[in-house]
């Protein structure tokens, strides 16, 4: 019998993560127990369970967004690492880490820094590897993870390409790390990463591709799992709205969830509804501010923690589409 991963998530979420989701926010630290109780219950690997769907995926990793968003955003950069191990060229490297991802006692983060149309990670061949050079301006996770995985320039040869590096976090040569202050899920140790001529092993090159297969590969697709986040942040909006006594904002999250399955690898639908979701959570954030009323100009209370979510979800994990589409709904009504 499959396992039934949205319920899991829900357990997770009411036995750890939501008790102590506000002292997180506080304290600015993920207890390790967080990351020890994912993997325990399997989510490290979940997407790679038998007879996963979409709506599985979305829902599971919602709810676990929705309880801890700092918890969240660390484990979710170990699914697109895990995604890029999976399916890796190397596999000899496939053989030797996937397993241990699956576990969840190999954890990663990612950076898709070389793979930007505006490059600011490069790498050259060097004897028995590749070097790194660049920055890495957001790299999720780097206090609580084994490695990450990262997309850089290819500067050798007329042809650009993208090579997909995985890079060990423990004793890696020429890395300054700048830890980054975040309105939300600060907790989550975001750094701004700097390498100097970082040597990466040949054994660790999971796949060399040319620039528009790599973009082709990874577009649509991570847009739309990104879009979780939104979503995590949207139904716990809706959920405190609710326990208010308001019920307003129901029908609209049910309208937008009902949405992902059918935009999954459509890019504009997937645009428009990433749009649509991170409007609505901004809007059910500010009513929930004032729905709680001055109570909500405290630091770190519950409405004034999820409008700092709601804003920040705004911007996280958008690409220049969806910025678009969501400027287009803010722009103010004429009056006429």
């Amino acid at each position: 019998m499959a396992k039934d991963w949205v319920r899991e998530a829900e357990l997770l979420v009411e036995e750890v993560l939501d008790r102590e989701a506000a002292e997180v926010d506080r304290s600015g630290v993920v207890p390790p127990g967080h990351f020890d109780a994912l993997a325990e219950r399997g989510f490290y690997g979940f997407p790679l369970s038998e007879g996963m769907t979409p709506d599985t995926m979305i829902d599971t990793a919602s709810t676990l967004i929705g309880g801890c968003l700092a918890t969240g955003f660390v484990w979710a950069q170990h699914l697109g690492a895990l995604r890029a191990v999976a399916f890796a060229d190397n596999a000899a490297l496939r053989e030797r880490y996937l397993a241990r991802m699956t576990a969840g006692t190999y954890r990663c983060g990612v950076s898709y820094a070389g793979a930007r149309s505006a490059p600011t990670l490069f790498v050259e061949a060097v004897d028995d590897g590749m070097a790194i050079s660049g920055t890495a301006p957001f790299v999720t996770g780097w206090e609580y993870v084994d490695a990450v995985v990262m997309s850089v320039r290819v500067t050798d040869g007329a042809a650009e390409s993208v090579a997909t590096l995985l890079v060990p976090t423990q004793d890696a040569s020429g890395v300054t790390v700048e830890r980054i202050p975040l309105i939300a899920a600060d907790a989550s140790a975001t750094v701004r990463l700097t390498l100097d001529r970082t040597f990466v092993s040949d054994e660790h090159v999971i796949a060399v591709k040319p620039l528009d297969e790599f973009q082709s590969g990874r577009g649509s697709l991570t847009d739309w799992i990104n879009g979780a986040l939104s979503l995590g942040v949207l139904s716990r909006c809706v959920r405190e709205l609710k326990g208010q006594g308001i019920d307003a904002y129901d029908a609209q999250y049910a309208a937008l969830r009902t949405r992902f399955a059918a935009a999954m690898g459509d890019a504009e639908a997937t645009y428009a509804l990433r749009a649509d979701i991170a409007e609505a959570a901004v809007r059910a954030a500010a009513a929930g501010i004032v729905a709680t009323g001055s109570r909500a100009t405290l630091s770190h209370t519950t409405a004034e923690r999820r409008m700092r979510q709601a804003s920040f979800a705004l911007v996280c994990t958008t690409r220049e589409p969806i910025k678009d589409a969501l400027l287009d709904r803010l722009r103010p009504v004429e009056l006429g």
